[in-house]
């Protein structure tokens, strides 16, 4: 009888260890196509209409992509959520959704929708890090630093280039490993770019060449295409022209007719620059105009800019006016639409959620593992966790004060009525006075004025030679727009060195600014400025004068002349004492020997090859 009963037993637990087989192995087919390889093109209304829910969700991830590629952006968004629909119907594991979040983090990338591309990408990392994925994972980091690069945010791009090179390094594909090694160079190149850092240059060099030997002795031939056309970019740099010119057109010679990539279309835009650094106005005009057509058909904004800006540059040269100032205004719309401050600190939170969600994960596996131990601690940890909680209260709080300082001063930036103005007078001038050498030279300033003011959003600082560039152009711009009313000198002293000794960005342009608009409407006698850089032992001093009305109450900073360019100053020294711990500061007041303001700012003296990121 008990013999009977255990042959029962064992029969019974055969059964039911069966059926758990074939429902886990029947679960996970949900979620695999048969039909579809990585590796092969299946036409996609094959995968669509296939009567198996795994097979349609390859078909739409692969129908998406195509619309990616053309940069049918809403298209593939519809794609993307058919697919999403079908992921969730299956109850697929989110290894499964990896596709899905790749395609919708580079969907977003293409609408400069920085915040939801990176929400994406740290979902991705996530899911290839738990998989020992080395390949995606090195990919991923990558496309982080790419959109920090972009957001203006070079310490959080480097950050991550770093964590991706030892993860590349491994890597034996040599198809694969080529597309990295040049995504890695141009994320150096970029940052190159936004700080002017020797050695980020030659970090960019070194990994183009890597990928140029790899994909020579592999026969990759995209991947030699874009090699080519990176490598332009540091020739371009050297001032090497003729070297440069020689990289774009190997690179134009390799790239497959009719196809769309960013490679071909900057290929065509540097080819334009270079030319017209060469004085080859007429030539570098049809390659600007190549380049802006072919990101018209890509429908990448931030690329479609770049175009324009080139194809003012080159009209202005040409004297063709008209075309120079429709560009400069094309340009302007677009980066209006993209310069959004929200956007930088959202993307941020992601990130924070990110970190925070993969520490609580971090800790839950080793409270499993390490239960004893945890227990054991747990006194001690809540201690620990309450002195935490309170500096880490006190840290956020510093940090909500900075950011929400640098919202306000990068929504005080210049003046955006002085731009269409300038605009108008530009137009008033044209027509009155008829000269086109004076129309260009005016439009060259305008165009810098616009771009720096632009760019200072992210560039911290500039040396004294810089600033008083752009003072000039801008004080010359104005005296267009007020003729005859006003005067200015800048002047330097013997003992500063101009090109070497670095000041915040736009921290006097608003004072000459309020000087102008306010301080001189409605004198009867000619206007003056004067703007004094002097160096008093480890300090510059910076000192503004206007003869104009002055202020309505002596001393007071909250004249309504002066508050916008006072808080203006108020939060640039508030945010250089933090950073560098200084104690610079600053002073308003009226002329006790004679008429209008006298605006006094002392800062620290920092040259230029000081490191001002600690």
């Amino acid at each position: 009888m008990l013999i009977m009963d255990n042959r029962k037993l064992y029969i019974i637990k055969t059964l039911l260890l069966t059926v758990v087989f074939f429902t886990k192995t029947s679960i996970s087919q949900n979620c695999l196509c048969d039909v579809w390889k990585k590796e092969e093109k299946i036409n996609t209304d094959l995968l669509i209409n296939n009567p198996e829910p795994a097979c349609k969700i390859k078909g739409y991830e692969q129908k998406a992509q195509v619309y990616l590629d053309t940069k049918e952006l809403d298209s593939a968004q519809q794609s993307l959520e058919m697919a999403e629909s079908l992921l969730k119907k299956q109850g697929c594991k989110e290894k499964e959704w990896l596709p899905v979040y790749k395609l919708r983090s580079s969907l977003h990338y293409f609408k400069a929708e920085y915040q939801a591309a990176i929400d994406y990408s740290l979902k991705m990392l996530t899911i290839v890090q738990t998989s020992n994925d080395s390949e995606q994972e090195a990919d991923v980091m990558l496309s982080i630093a790419q959109i920090f690069s972009r957001m203006g945010q070079a310490d959080r791009s480097l950050d991550y280039l770093h964590k991706a090179l030892p993860i590349i390094e491994k890597i034996k594909s040599s198809t694969v490993k080529t597309d990295l090694l040049n995504k890695a160079g141009s994320r150096y190149y970029f940052l190159f770019q936004d700080t002017k850092e020797k050695q980020l240059l030659d970090s960019a060099t070194l990994f183009f060449n890597q990928a140029i030997t790899i994909a020579r002795q592999t026969g990759y031939k995209k991947g030699l295409q874009v090699s080519y056309n990176k490598m332009n970019t540091i020739s371009y740099q050297q001032k090497d022209y003729k070297q440069a010119l020689l990289y774009i057109d190997s690179s134009i010679a390799l790239a497959n007719p009719g196809e769309l990539n960013n490679a071909v279309g900057t290929s065509y835009g540097d080819k334009g620059n270079i030319l017209l650094k060469m004085g080859n106005f007429p030539e570098a005009k049809k390659w600007a105009d190549s380049c802006l057509n072919y990101f018209k058909k890509l429908k990448f904004p931030p690329l479609i800019a770049n175009a324009y800006s080139l194809v003012a540059e080159i009209a202005d040269s040409l004297g063709d006016y008209k075309t120079a100032y429709r560009a400069l205004y094309a340009e302007k719309k677009i980066t209006d639409s993209l310069n959004t401050q929200e956007n930088a600190k959202a993307v941020n939170e992601v990130e924070k959620k990110y970190n925070q969600a993969k520490n609580e994960k971090t800790i839950k596996e080793l409270s499993q593992q390490k239960l004893i131990y945890a227990l054991l601690g747990l006194g001690g940890l809540l201690v620990l966790g309450l002195v935490a909680f309170y500096f880490r209260q006190q840290a956020l709080k510093n940090k909500q004060k900075i950011l929400e300082t640098e919202q306000r001063l990068n929504r005080a930036r210049m003046n955006p009525h002085f731009f269409f103005n300038a605009l108008t007078a530009m137009q008033r001038f044209a027509m009155k006075e008829n000269d086109g050498k004076a129309l260009a030279s005016n439009l060259s300033k305008f165009s810098h004025i616009m771009r720096e003011t632009l760019e200072s959003t992210y560039k911290e600082y500039v040396t004294i030679k810089q600033e008083i560039e752009f003072l000039k152009e801008y004080l010359e711009i104005q005296k267009m727009r007020f003729p005859q009313i006003f005067t200015y000198s800048l002047m330097v002293d013997g003992e500063i060195e101009p090109g070497d000794v670095m000041i915040p960005s736009m921290i006097i342009q608003p004072f000459i600014e309020n000087s102008i608009e306010h301080g001189f409407a409605g004198i009867n006698y000619e206007g003056e400025i004067r703007v004094d850089f002097k160096q008093a032992h480890k300090s510059v001093e910076i000192v503004i004068h206007d003869n104009g009305k002055g202020l309505i109450t002596p001393g007071s900073k909250n004249n309504e002349h002066i508050s916008r360019a006072s808080q203006i100053i108020k939060d640039r020294i508030y945010l250089l004492n933090i950073k560098l711990k200084t104690k610079a500061d600053f002073s308003i007041d009226n002329n006790s020997n004679g008429k209008g303001v006298v605006v006094k700012i002392h800062l620290p003296l920092i040259y230029r090859n000081e490191n001002t990121d600690n």
